[in-house]
């Protein structure tokens, strides 16, 4: 099992002045990230594009900032890849900064939030197609299979949502005589397969109680609820070990 990827979201009432707090924002994360980039778009347009984005000094992860949700993405080397405990580490120090962020720059409730993990199931000499088979039964047909992926939701405590999606992945990766500009479904003739194999996505987000309950949160709760989502996503991971 790899973990490839992680990606903690929480979303707010709108803050159509976000890119405002680029100062503030480089004051707080400078222990770990370099020099804001600003997207100089209407506060009203488009309230989903960020309007502040910074990177890490390291370049592993980066947190955009729109006027309605907080994004932050982290992609895992080799020293974190195999260790899920490292990355929840990391992950969870970095939470910690963007809720101190947060109460700075006055953003005291959170509509819902989620953590999602990409990883990479270790299937040993097995072909992918045959490895899942295992798992979705009867239910789809037996030959001539290229990709297969399945989706399932679960709702947990009335609060969160377990999405948990399985599926066949292929990298491919171009030749050096591609064409560039080809539409995309006639790029796989240009490219190689690298690699290929089972990828398990986790997504565990508390919007379930905002869509149902129109219930929103306060910003002191958010670390219960990222404790919360770690326990699930642990619970869910260990099924897969």
């Amino acid at each position: 099992m790899k973990f490839i990827q992680a990606q903690f979201s929480l979303k707010y009432e709108p803050q159509l002045k976000i890119r405002r707090f680029a100062n503030d924002i480089e004051d707080c994360l400078q222990q770990y990230y370099g020099i804001p980039q600003t997207n100089t778009l209407p506060d009203e347009y488009d309230l989903e594009t960020p309007r502040v984005m910074i990177s890490s000094k390291n370049g592993h992860s980066q947190i955009n900032f729109s006027p309605i949700s907080v994004d932050f993405i982290a992609n895992f080397d080799n020293e974190f890849m195999n260790d899920f405990l490292k990355t929840r580490e990391y992950i969870q120090e970095r939470i910690k900064l963007i809720v101190e962020l947060l109460k700075k720059i006055s953003i005291n409730e959170y509509l819902f939030c989620g953590i999602t993990y990409n990883i990479r199931l270790d299937i040993g000499e097995q072909r992918p197609i045959e490895y899942i088979k295992k798992y979705l039964g009867d239910n789809i047909p037996n030959e001539n299979l290229y990709e297969v992926s399945q989706n399932v939701a679960c709702v947990k405590d009335d609060k969160f949502f377990i999405n948990q999606q399985i599926g066949t992945y292929k990298e491919f990766q171009k030749r050096l005589d591609s064409v560039p500009n080809v539409p995309g479904l006639f790029k796989i003739a240009n490219e190689e397969i690298i690699s290929e194999g089972i990828s398990l996505a986790l997504d565990i987000n508390s919007r379930y109680q905002y869509v149902y309950q129109d219930k929103k949160n306060s910003i002191n709760d958010c670390l219960m609820d990222v404790d919360i989502i770690f326990s699930l996503l642990t619970e869910n991971i260990d099924r897969w070990r």
